[in-house]
Formats: C-alpha cells, sequence, structure tokens
C-alpha cells in the first residue's frame, strides 16, 4: 500500500519543493509526498497522511492542533505537536545544564506589565513576588553585563536584544517594540496596540553574552550531525542572513568531536528528530546557546547549495523510513517524559 507524506509550509519555496521532489523520486512510487493542504477540523476525520512534516505551526499556531489530533489518529508527525506545544528555551537550557553541557548565566524574568493582562489583577499574583531593586541588581550581578534579553520561545530573532546597562534592560524589558518592521504600517495606533501587547505577553529570559571565539551552528538529522562554521549577521548594520561554511578545520578534531557529542546527547535527551543546534566557543569550551529550531533552515539562499542539497537529502531519506520501517521512528526510541519524569537523561 502506497504511503503518504504531507509537507506542511509557510512562506519558503525552494527547500519544501526539492523535498516533496525528492521523496517522489525515491519513492519509487511506494511513498509519495505532497504539500499538505489543511482546512477546518472535522472531528473524527481519517488522516489524510502516514506522516506529516511539518514547519509552519510555530508561526501559525492553528496547525498544532490539527497536527496532535492526527497523532492521536495514527499519524506519525515530526516534530511531535505534542513535545513543540510543551517544550521551551528555559526547559532546554535546565535539561542541558543536568546533562553537563556548559550554558550561559540564565535568568528567568516575570512578564513586565503583567497587571495589564485580560482579567489579571493584583490579587491574581499573590504568589508572584515582586523584585525590588535588591532583586534586580543580584539578576545583573549574576548575569553581567553586556548580556541578552531573549523570548524563553521564539525564533527568527523576534525580540531579541542586547544590553548594555540597566537602563537599557529597563527600556526594553518595560516598553520595547519588539519588531524592526511596523507589523501595521499603514496605521499607527494599530501598530502601537499590537506591540504594546506584545510587549506585555512574551516571557523573557537575561541570559549572559559569551565573548566567543567560534560560533558552530550543527544540523541534527535523525542522530547524524553536519557542523559549520557561522558568521550571525550584524543586525545592527541590517544584515538579514548570516554565513555558513563548511570547514572542519576551523574547530580541529578534538573540538569538532566534543560539539557534535553535545549535540547528539542533547536532541537525544530531548527527542528531537531533526533540529539546529548553536553552541559558542570561548577559550576552547563549548556553550550551548540555542535549540529550538526544529524548522530547520535549508533555504538554498540563505545556507547556500552545498547545505541545502544535504538538507534535502537526509530529511527525504529519514522521512521515508519513518513510513517504511517504524523501527526508524526515534520518537519512539527517545521518549523526553519518560527522561524528564524518572530523571534518566543518559
Amino acid at each position: 500500500m502506497t504511503k503518504k507524506i504531507g509537507v506542511l509550509r509557510g512562506r519558503e519555496d525552494n527547500f519544501p519543493n526539492a523535498l516533496v521532489d525528492a521523496i517522489n523520486h525515491k519513492g519509487n512510487g511506494d511513498v509519495v509526498a505532497e504539500l499538505a493542504t489543511m482546512g477546518a477540523g472535522h472531528l473524527g476525520e481519517p488522516p489524510a497522511y502516514d506522516l506529516i512534516y511539518d514547519r509552519i505551526s510555530h508561526d501559525y499556531p492553528y496547525y498544532r492542533y490539527l497536527l496532535k489530533a492526527a497523532v492521536a489518529h495514527g499519524t506519525y508527525v515530526i516534530p511531535n505537536p505534542l513535545l513543540w506545544s510543551a517544550d521551551d528555551k528555559y526547559l532546554g537550557f535546565t535539561v542541558a545544564a543536568n546533562l553537563g553541557l556548559t550554558i550561559p548565566k540564565t535568568c528567568l524574568l516575570p512578564i513586565a506589565g503583567s497587571t495589564r493582562l485580560y482579567d489579571i489583577t493584583a490579587e491574581s499574583l499573590r504568589n508572584l513576588k515582586y523584585l525590588d531593586q535588591t532583586d534586580w541588581q543580584a539578576i545583573f550581578d549574576a548575569i553581567g553585563f553586556p548580556c541578552w534579553l531573549k523570548p524563553v520561545s521564539g525564533g527568527g530573532w523576534l525580540a531579541v536584544s542586547k544590553v548594555h546597562n540597566p537602563d537599557e534592560f529597563f527600556h526594553l524589558y518595560n516598553n520595547e517594540i519588539f519588531h524592526t518592521k511596523p507589523v501595521y504600517p499603514e496605521d499607527v495606533g494599530q501598530d502601537m496596540a499590537v506591540r504594546n501587547w506584545l510587549s506585555r505577553t512574551l516571557v523573557f529570559m537575561l541570559q549572559e553574552d559569551i565573548a566567543y571565539q567560534q560560533f558552530a551552528r550543527c544540523f541534527y538529522i535523525a542522530g547524524d550531525v553536519t557542523t559549520v562554521r557561522f558568521e550571525p549577521p550584524d543586525r545592527v548594520a541590517g544584515e538579514r542572513l548570516g554565513r555558513y561554511s563548511v570547514d572542519p578545520d576551523f574547530f580541529g578534531p578534538e573540538l569538532l568531536a566534543r560539539i557534535e557529542t553535545y549535540v547528539r546527547k542533547l536532541n537525544q535527551a530531548l527527542g528531537y528528530e531533526i533540529n539546529t543546534t548553536e553552541l559558542l566557543v570561548k577559550d576552547g569550551v563549548p556553550y550551548a546557546i540555542d535549540f529550538l529550531n526544529f524548522a530547520c533552515d535549508f533555504d538554498i539562499n540563505s545556507v547556500g547549495a552545498h547545505l541545502a542539497g544535504m538538507g534535502v537529502d537526509k530529511v527525504s531519506a529519514y522521512l521515508i523510513k519513518c513510513v517504511t520501517d517504524e523501527g526508524a521512528r526515534l520518537q519512539h526510541q527517545n521518549n523526553v517524559w519518560r527522561h524528564l519524569i524518572h530523571g534518566n537523561l543518559e
């Protein structure tokens, strides 16, 4: 019986289109793929696909509800929508620290303007400790300046800011407009309303700035790790894309092996199958700084032809394996909830 894979994508074109073509070519008619279409959810409706590869529900959460229901019906969904719904960066850093990985000093912060949220009053927050000047100073002393203010869940550099002193921090934390471009450029009032809403609902972490010498971006695909040298874009100068280069000598064999061991250990513990992990290297020590990138960037205009081709080849091979051999499915082999509940992260 023919197995069917649906690829759920957003605004991207070249990677998902190439992925569908690769699956249809490699599948020889036994496995077929298409760009998935989802409309209204009719309860009890049988799933249209044996496997769905999701690359957009982080931006459009409606899909997540449909994907969780599809899992209940027996469809294999990558990434696991139950895990993705529950995961966040603070949990990830907690697990990474428990695994023995080096991470930046990190502090989770209460929502600024909490009492301005809908149906929240001072009485609603009686269990929340008010942070006075002494508390804030203790946080700043622990983390140090400069440091990074970043959402506990999110991507694409949304609302990520480097802060250099307490005044700059409080301006951003309390009042910042979290988009580089207007959300509604034609309506200043509506635009400001959305920005103010974002500033009051995002949960932030304050995190140590690592003055690194090397930046590793690692593509993790079903246990396989491809590590590349990465130069992030200069956001202040208006750059949008970073620069990638496949240069193993940049890290050296010992450091490269250590980095890739870290990447496998972390992704296997958390149950990720396809993910991008970033590490900064300072004085020979790798610091894990980001690992919540399930929709890996494989756009040819961003990562280049070599890495884009690698992504198409390895992801298509894994998706085909998942529908032809259930034993190849890593979600069953690495149950994040079992690991976390029982304290076994090895």
